[in-house]
């Protein structure tokens, strides 16, 4: 009977367990990836959402500055259609004199009319009701989750042209809740695990 030292078998236990215990660490890695991929879905997700429930809120807003604008215009027509009625002498009259003056009626006019559809604007909060003015700015915030808000602010322009916007878009920015709590506990090992 031959008798052989055990190094194979050694050899071969030890590759086994070699092999075992990479594919565990290959396991936990590709769990642990899914998970933190999972996650990111999902706050995209969440982001997402947030983002189409914002622009609804915008096209509303866009809607009411139009209708504010098309108002605050109406207003100041009304105010020079009463004024130009009540002073017939410079009606129908173009020398020089009547142009500057023209010009700087037209300039008045046009700060009325700025004028009015800011104080216009500031009241957006009555006929929208999650949007707020403040510090002339209009600003309105959507939950994106349980710990984060998305919080925008536009800038309302008076358009001095028919290409010109009504806002822009002065913050838009995610915004944390809630205070981050790092988690400082530690799975120590214990004797009395053991028992």
């Amino acid at each position: 009977m031959r008798k052989t030292s055990g190094v194979s078998l050694m050899l071969l236990i030890f590759l086994s367990l070699c092999l075992i215990i990479f594919s565990l660490l290959s396991l936990s890695g590709a769990v642990a990836d899914e998970t933190l991929s999972s996650q990111a879905a999902d706050r995209t997700t969440e982001y997402y959402a947030a983002v189409t429930s914002a622009n609804n809120l915008l096209a509303q807003i866009d809607l009411q500055l139009a209708a504010y604008l098309k108002e605050a215009e109406a207003a100041n027509e009304a105010d020079a259609s009463k004024a130009s009625s009540s002073d017939p002498e410079t009606a129908g009259t173009t020398s020089p004199g009547n142009k500057n003056a023209a010009n700087h009626a037209e300039n008045s006019g046009t700060k009325q009319k700025e004028t009015a559809y800011l104080q216009l604007c500031s009241q957006i909060g009555k006929d929208i009701p999650n949007v707020s003015w403040e510090d002339d700015l209009l600003a309105f915030s959507v939950n994106v989750n349980e710990d984060q808000i998305l919080q925008i602010k536009l800038t309302i322009s008076y358009p001095t042209s028919d290409d010109d916007t009504l806002y822009c878009i002065h913050t838009w920015k995610i915004v944390n809740t809630s205070d981050w709590n790092a988690d400082t506990s530690m799975n120590l090992f214990r004797s009395e695990d053991l028992s």
